[in-house]
């Protein structure tokens, strides 16, 4: 045990229990949607994955504890775990993954928070599925304004052209499974998804915590 936890022990964002941010009893209360989520028409996306609803108080607060102070990084087990336990319920994807890709975030948000919250979640989801990790798949070239307060418009136009590939070869002629935390209009996955598909992906899936 870290000094740390002794002095300021861990609780449960849920019930306060002392042990972890996150307790297996209060995890076990999200509310799992038993199917993949309906995609409009044109979508870059071959399938969309989301654990659960942003609409829930405790999910909510476990995502805004990891994204924000006091930027809970051990978070991202439960939150990978509410999206496996989505996939168990689903049908077997038709595109199975070959790899997956974290939405990435510019150098000045990394530098804020300290680590990728995607990347977080990407490497617990690559542990449990066996499949590698492209962290370097995409990279985001321009800084933007925080996306959780515009409309979808607004959002469509502010991340157009701000990604690029890093590392093509990697998910040339591959199935990429593409991970955030929330999914609010898409605009973010639905760019990420479109030059993946440029750069020689052959099919793109989206997985998140939560929609909203």
């Amino acid at each position: 045990m870290r000094i740390l936890d002794l002095i300021f022990p861990r609780r449960c964002l849920g019930c306060q229990r002392e042990g972890s941010h996150c307790c297996e009893d209060c995890l076990s209360l999200l509310s799992i949607a038993p199917a993949p989520s309906i995609l409009a028409p044109r979508s870059a996306l071959a399938a969309l994955f989301c654990a659960t609803s942003f609409q829930d108080p405790f999910a909510q607060r476990l995502i805004h504890a990891f994204k924000y102070p006091p930027f809970l990084r051990d978070l991202a087990k439960p939150l990978a775990f509410s999206i496996i336990s989505h996939f168990a319920l689903c049908n077997k994807p038709i595109y199975p993954p070959d790899v997956i890709c974290p939405i990435p975030l510019h150098k000045k948000r990394l530098k804020w928070r300290g680590y990728n919250h995607a990347e977080e979640l990407a490497k617990q989801l690559g542990y449990a599925f066996s499949l590698p990790v492209v962290p370097d798949a995409l990279l985001k070239i321009a800084h933007t304004a925080p996306q959780v307060n515009l409309d979808r418009k607004t959002r469509l136009s502010s991340v157009r052209g701000v990604f690029r590939t890093d590392n093509a070869r990697a998910i040339a002629g591959k199935n990429v499974l593409l991970v955030d935390d929330v999914y609010t209009t898409g605009a973010t996955m639905e760019e990420c998804a479109r030059v993946l598909k440029k750069a020689g992906a052959e099919h793109v899936l989206g997985a998140v915590v939560a929609r909203g």
